[in-house]
């Protein structure tokens, strides 16, 4: 399961977090995620985690069984995080493994027309749509993609048209969601979640509390923001205060920082982002498919590991 843990904490975040679980969801019949203490969630991560083994995993072994137990452990821990992040905020998850393309229940795939008169069409999948709808009827949606690496939102990446998949999602549900949820959208952001078994490096003396907060220090989210002060408060109640889950600072002033971007802003990137793919789809057609990767040192090219 080493190489399938990555999938399995998709696959068990997806069950655990399905808004409208289906009848092959273990956790159809369950009392409501948000309800469940610490004891009923360690229950819950067992239960998905057994059901994901005994439906993809052939594997039947002493070591295959302590893996088994120790990821169980770890999806115990970030369901109770994310448990305890949702308890504080207004934005719920609204899909999970939200298909941008075709299909009855996805989201239309954006049509980029180019100037030859050929179109490319977006196409993939959403790990998960979070949405608050305001009184006035306004309907705000995140983007959120679970990590087992370490993962940041670079700028300077995008620029170089590298890193652009969660925002290339976030405006096309800005642009084409009304067809699946039903009304206009409004990008709030997209957040990188670390979903992954880590190992930490602490005294043997620590206490508990160190070493939770030690370990959602390391479970904080990554990503880029809207920065409305209401958006991030209905993100999570403290934001603007003591930021417990966002990549957000506050400073003695009540400044906040961090990674945030103007209305805007997020429009005129993905503008940006448009005029990247329109390019890449034209050096696609005229044949570019020279091993020449961007890179910003020797170090960071990726044919060292091709």
């Amino acid at each position: 399961p080493t190489d399938q843990s990555g999938t399995l904490m998709h696959w068990v975040l997806q069950m655990a977090l399905d808004p409208h679980p289906g009848p092959d969801n273990p956790c159809a019949a369950l009392q409501p995620y948000l309800e469940l203490d610490d004891e009923a969630m360690a229950a819950l991560a067992g239960l998905l985690v057994d059901e994901y083994a005994k439906r993809f995993l052939p594997e039947d072994t002493a070591r295959f069984a302590y893996l088994l137990s120790r990821l169980k452990k770890s999806m115990t821990g970030l369901l109770c995080y994310l448990r305890d992040e949702q308890n504080q905020s207004r934005f719920r998850p609204v899909a999970c493994e939200l298909k941008i393309g075709s299909g009855a229940d996805a989201v239309p795939g954006q049509l980029y027309h180019l100037s030859d008169g050929r179109t490319v069409q977006l196409v993939g999948t959403v790990d998960r749509a979070d949405e608050w709808v305001e009184e006035n009827g306004t309907r705000w949606v995140r983007v959120v993609d679970y990590k087992t690496g370490t993962k940041k939102l670079d700028l300077k990446e995008v620029y170089c048209g590298l890193d652009c998949q969660m925002l290339l999602y976030l405006f096309a549900l800005k642009k084409e969601g009304k067809q699946r949820f039903g009304m206009d959208i409004e990008p709030a952001g997209v957040l990188y979640l670390p979903a992954r078994d880590e190992i930490l490096s602490a005294e043997r003396n620590i206490t508990p509390e160190q070493l939770q907060s030690q370990r959602e220090k390391e479970l904080r989210r990554t990503g880029l923001l809207l920065c409305e002060p209401e958006v991030l408060q209905a993100m999570e109640h403290e934001a603007l205060q003591s930021p417990r889950f966002l990549p957000v600072r506050v400073n003695r002033e009540g400044d906040v920082s961090g990674a945030l971007a103007s209305a805007d802003q997020l429009g005129r990137l993905g503008q940006y982002v448009e005029r990247l793919l329109h390019q890449i789809a034209r050096e696609v057609r005229d044949g570019n498919i020279d091993a020449d990767p961007c890179c910003h040192n020797e170090d960071g090219s990726v044919c060292k590991y091709c």
